[in-house]
């Protein structure tokens, strides 16, 4: 993923800085240039006003490294915020672990784990049409809790459980897996 990907209102914040400063510096280039007529003949004489250069040269690079900080400041919480949902990457994706029958969270490891952006790309193509609230790995590999509202529904949100292990996230309807985990996840 390349820079410009990750974070768009913090790129285009950075730009904007370093264009505020170079067109800043160039418009108080300009305009600190005036030309004087002297003489009796109103001959031309090029003045350069160094006082009026360099404080409007100042005036856009502060508002300008304040763009970027501003914007720094942003890459730096969005960079927060993408290791508290995600942790470390796990390194080998899950893919192919997806069996038709469903396993109980007591048959299976429990292992640490963090969702990858691809398996929320899964769960928010799966629930499209509402609204996802919180999305939460379980305690389980593999299984997640979702907590999703209808759009024009109630404010009345309701928890789901859900596979990412195959290509597409699948809801989990056994009754005994979405039990164990939704107790699990009530009592963290």
């Amino acid at each position: 993923m390349t820079i410009l990907q990750k974070n768009i209102i913090g790129n285009i914040l950075f730009f904007t800085g370093i264009g505020l400063i170079v067109v800043g510096i160039i418009s108080a280039y300009l305009n600190a240039e005036y030309v004087n007529y002297v003489g009796p003949h109103g001959e031309e004489e090029t003045v350069f006003e160094w006082r009026f250069f360099l404080s409007s040269m100042t005036q856009s690079i502060f508002n300008g490294m304040m763009l970027i900080a501003f914007s720094e400041f942003i890459k730096y919480l969005d960079a927060l915020k993408n290791k508290n949902m995600q942790g470390d990457t796990p390194t080998q994706e899950h893919h192919n672990e997806h069996s038709s029958l469903p396993v109980t969270p007591s048959e299976k490891k429990h292992e640490v784990w963090t969702l990858t952006e691809n398996d929320q790309e899964k769960i928010y193509e799966l629930y499209a049409n509402q609204a996802i609230l919180e999305i939460t790995a379980s305690n389980t590999k593999g299984y997640c809790i979702v907590k999703v509202q209808d759009y024009n529904g109630p404010l009345d949100p309701g928890l789901k459980v859900v596979d990412v292990r195959g290509q597409a996230a699948e809801e989990v309807h056994h009754a005994e897996t979405v039990n164990q985990l939704l107790a699990s996840y009530r009592n963290t």
